[in-house]
C-alpha cells in the first residue's frame, strides 16, 4: 500500500471515530441549572464539542513517528489544530499543536543528535522516524508530503513550504500551524515570565505568530491564564476584521480585540473625543507636510515627560490633603495629625482617590461610635445627623481633581501650547497617555484591569510612553510587542530604535529579530530590499525564502494601462491598487466604476475588508497583504527622495504576495531602484 492509501485509509478511521464522538456529545442536553459541578461537566462538555467541531473538518494536518527510548514504544502521532481523546482506547487519538510533543515537529530537522520534549512527567527522550505532512480537505486527503524519512535525504518539507506560500489569499488572515518553521515555533513558546519584542521584517508572519503564542499559552498555562483576560491592540477596526478568524480556527475564543485609543477612551469612561485619525494622516501624507506640533508629539510621548507629569500629579494630591481638625460638634474631635496617620500609614497602599472614599467612610464610621455615648435616642439621633453632615462639609475640603484640569494646568506649567479643541475636552491621540496616565495615578488599576497577556502590533508606530502605560496595565512579564522599524512611517509620532521600549521593559525583555519573510516572491523581497536600503540606519534586511515568480514591472500611468494589469491579473483572487493619496483612491474608484470594474474603496475608519480588487491609499495598507499589487503614479511629485517616502514605498511593495507592478507619470521618483 503507498503512502496516500495508507494515510487516506488512517483518516476515515479517525473520521469515523470523531463522528461518533462528536454525535454522542452532541446527543447530550446542555446543562443550565445552577449546581457547580454540573457546570463544570457542562463546561468540559462544550470545550469537545468545540474541538470536535474543529476536528471533524480537518482533523490534522502531520504525523510524526517518535521512538521512546525509556519504553522502546514507536508511536506514530497524528497532530491537529485541537487534541482529540480516543474515549473507547483510551489514548490521544490526534495531538494538540501545542503539546510539548508536537513542538518536536517544528523543532527537529535531521541533524540533532539529541532529541527530547519536556513532559509533564519530566524530560522523553527518543529517536524521530518520520515528519509528514498531509493536506486534508473537506474531510479528503489531498496531499501527503514526507518533510523527513530517518537514514534518507529529504527536501519534502521546504516542497511543502513553497506549496502552501503559493496559495492564493481571501479576505482573512489564516493559521500557519502547519507550517511553522523553527524560529517561529521558538517565539512562539517563548518564557511567559519575560516580555517579548519583535522586530519582524515585513512579511516574516510576526503577527500571525503572535496570535498563536496566544493560544500557545492559553494552553500551557490554562490554570493561570484566562482568555477573556487577554487583549489584542491592532492599528485600526479594518485590520482587527482582518485577523478575526485565526484564533477561533485554532478554537481559541474570548480573548478582547481592540485599538489602543479605543481602549485608553474607555478607560476614561468614553467622557472625551479623539481627533480622528484620518485628521492626522491626511495632515500628514496628502499634504505631505510636517505639523506643526511635531516636536509636541514627541515630547508628549517622550519618558521624559511621564515622569514630569506623575511629580505634579502626586504634588497636586498632597497639596489637596485636608490639614485641619475634624470637629463634627462642640465635643467631638478627630486630630488633624490623626486624620495624617490614618491617611500616610493606613491607606499607603490606595490610590488618593481611594484614599478619600475610605477616609470618608472612616469618618463616618467614627461619628457613628462617637454617638452611642448619648443615651437619649433622640438625642443620639440628632448628633449622628449633625456628625454625617460634618464628615460632607470636612470632604468638600478635599475635592476631587478634575483629569483634564490637572492637565491642562500640567501642560501651562511646561509651557507646552494648549489648542481650543483640547481646552474643550477633544484629545489628540498623543494626550490620549497622559490622560490615562492621570487616572490611574488617581484611583489606581484594579487587579480585574490587568491583563493576563497583551500583544501589541505596529508598536512601532507608537510612543515610549504607551508602552509604559500599558506595562502598568499588564501583568508581568505580560507583554508580546511586535513591529518593524522600517515600517515606522508616522514619523515623530512612533521610534526609530527599540531601546526606549527595552527600557521600559527591563533587561529581562526577550528581543528577537525576525529575518526571514515568507509572504513574497524573491523577486518582490529583492526589489523592497533596494527600497529599504536607502533608508539610513535601516532594521536588517529580509531574507526570501526560495519562492520564484515573475519579475516585478514598472509601467506608464493610465486608465488603459491600470484596466490592462487587471486583465493580466484577474486570476488572483486578492488584488490592490494603492494610491498616494485619498483624493487619488476615490478618482481612481470612480474610473473603475464607469469602467464597469466591481472594487471597493477603502478608507480610513473602515471595519471590514472584502477582499476582491480593492484600492486604498499606500499609508493604509500596512499590515495588509494581497496577491497582487499596483502601486499607482510613483513619481518624483508623489514620492520625493526622502526617508518618510522611502518607507511609504517599502511598505508598499511589501504587500504583494504573488505580482507587483509600479506605474508613473512624469518623473519615476529616484527612491524606485533601476
Amino acid at each position: 500500500m503507498n503512502q496516500h492509501d495508507y494515510e487516506t485509509a488512517v483518516l476515515k478511521a479517525s473520521l469515523k471515530k470523531i463522528d461518533r464522538m462528536f454525535t454522542h456529545v452532541q446527543q447530550i442536553p446542555i446543562y443550565r441549572g445552577d449546581d457547580f459541578t454540573q457546570q463544570v461537566l457542562e463546561d468540559r462538555r462544550e470545550a469537545k464539542r468545540q474541538s470536535l467541531r474543529i476536528a471533524n473538518e480537518e482533523p490534522y494536518f502531520a504525523r510524526l513517528d517518535f521512538l521512546d527510548f525509556e519504553n522502546e514504544d514507536k508511536k506514530a502521532l497524528y497532530i491537529g489544530k485541537v487534541g482529540v481523546h480516543d474515549d473507547e482506547e483510551d489514548h490521544p487519538l490526534v495531538i494538540d499543536w501545542r503539546a510539548p510533543v508536537a513542538s518536536l515537529f517544528y523543532s527537529f530537522n535531521g541533524s540533532e543528535e539529541d532529541v527530547y520534549y519536556e513532559s509533564p512527567d519530566g524530560i522523553v527522550e527518543g529517536e524521530i522516524q518520520l515528519k509528514r505532512n498531509v493536506v486534508i480537505r473537506g474531510r479528503e486527503l489531498k496531499r501527503v508530503v514526507d518533510s523527513y524519512v530517518e537514514g534518507q535525504e529529504s527536501s519534502g518539507g521546504d516542497e511543502f513550504l513553497l506549496y502552501k506560500l503559493g496559495e492564493q489569499k481571501d479576505n482573512k488572515l489564516k493559521d500557519i500551524v502547519s507550517t511553522i518553521q523553527a524560529e517561529q515555533n521558538s517565539i512562539i513558546r517563548s518564557d511567559v515570565k519575560k516580555p517579548l519584542l519583535i522586530q519582524g521584517a515585513a512579511g516574516s508572519g510576526k503577527t500571525t505568530v503572535a496570535l498563536h503564542r496566544l493560544a500557545f499559552l492559553l494552553y500551557e498555562y490554562r490554570e493561570r491564564l484566562k482568555a477573556e483576560r487577554m487583549m489584542i491592540f491592532a492599528p485600526n477596526a479594518m485590520f482587527l476584521d482582518y485577523i478575526a478568524q485565526v484564533l477561533p480556527e485554532l478554537g481559541v475564543g474570548d480573548i478582547q480585540q481592540s485599538t489602543y485609543v479605543d481602549w485608553a477612551l474607555q478607560k476614561l469612561d468614553d467622557s472625551y473625543e479623539v481627533e480622528s485619525t484620518e485628521d492626522r494622516i491626511f495632515t500628514r501624507f496628502e499634504l505631505q507636510v510636517e505639523p506643526e506640533n511635531q516636536v509636541v508629539i514627541k515630547e508628549k510621548g517622550s519618558l521624559a515627560f511621564r515622569d514630569q507629569l506623575k511629580k505634579y500629579v502626586e504634588e497636586e494630591v498632597a497639596n489637596r490633603l485636608p490639614i485641619k481638625d475634624f470637629i463634627p460638634w462642640a465635643s467631638g474631635l478627630v486630630q488633624k495629625e490623626k486624620i495624617q496617620e490614618w491617611i500616610t500609614q493606613d491607606f499607603a497602599h490606595s490610590a488618593p482617590l481611594k484614599q478619600r472614599e475610605r477616609l470618608q467612610a472612616r469618618l463616618k464610621r467614627w461619628v457613628e461610635i462617637e454617638v452611642r455615648m448619648f443615651e437619649d435616642e433622640k438625642e443620639r439621633k440628632a448628633y449622628k445627623t449633625e456628625g454625617l453632615k460634618a464628615v460632607r462639609s470636612y470632604m468638600n475640603s478635599w475635592k476631587k481633581p478634575d483629569e483634564l484640569k490637572l492637565y491642562l494646568n500640567f501642560l501651562q506649567q511646561q509651557n507646552h501650547p494648549i489648542s481650543q479643541s483640547l481646552r474643550s475636552g477633544k484629545l489628540f491621540i498623543e494626550d490620549l497617555a497622559p490622560m490615562v496616565y492621570i487616572h490611574q495615578q488617581l484611583i489606581g488599576i484594579d487587579k480585574e484591569a490587568r491583563f493576563d497577556h497583551l500583544v501589541i502590533d505596529e508598536a512601532q508606530d507608537l510612543s515610549p510612553f504607551i508602552i509604559s502605560l500599558l506595562n502598568d496595565y499588564t501583568r508581568k512579564g505580560g507583554l508580546t510587542i511586535l513591529g518593524d522599524l522600517a515600517q515606522g512611517i508616522h514619523g515623530e509620532e512612533g521610534i526609530v530604535t527599540w531601546d526606549s521600549f527595552i527600557k521600559v521593559l527591563g533587561q529581562n525583555c526577550t528581543y528577537v529579530q525576525m529575518e526571514k519573510s515568507y509572504r513574497s516572491t524573491m523577486e518582490i523581497i529583492e526589489y523592497s530590499n533596494g527600497i529599504l536600503e536607502q533608508v539610513e540606519n535601516h532594521p536588517p534586511l529580509a531574507k526570501p525564502v526560495f519562492r520564484s515568480g515573475e519579475p516585478v514591472k514598472v509601467i506608464s500611468y493610465s486608465l488603459s494601462s491600470m484596466l490592462q494589469w487587471l486583465s493580466d491579473v484577474k486570476a488572483y483572487e486578492t488584488i490592490a491598487f494603492l494610491t498616494r493619496t485619498k483624493k487619488e483612491a476615490e478618482t481612481l474608484a470612480l474610473e473603475l466604476k464607469e469602467a464597469a470594474i466591481s472594487a471597493t474603496l477603502i478608507r480610513a475608519g473602515d471595519t471590514t475588508y472584502k477582499g476582491g480588487i480593492s484600492i486604498l491609499p499606500i499609508y493604509l495598507s500596512k499590515g495588509f497583504e494581497f496577491d497582487a499589487v499596483m502601486l499607482t503614479n510613483v513619481s518624483n511629485h508623489h514620492y520625493p527622495n526622502n526617508p518618510v517616502h522611502q518607507k511609504l514605498l517599502y511598505v508598499g511593495c511589501t504587500r504583494a504576495l504573488h505580482s507587483l507592478s509600479l506605474s508613473y507619470e512624469g518623473t519615476l521618483s529616484p527612491i524606485i531602484p533601476l
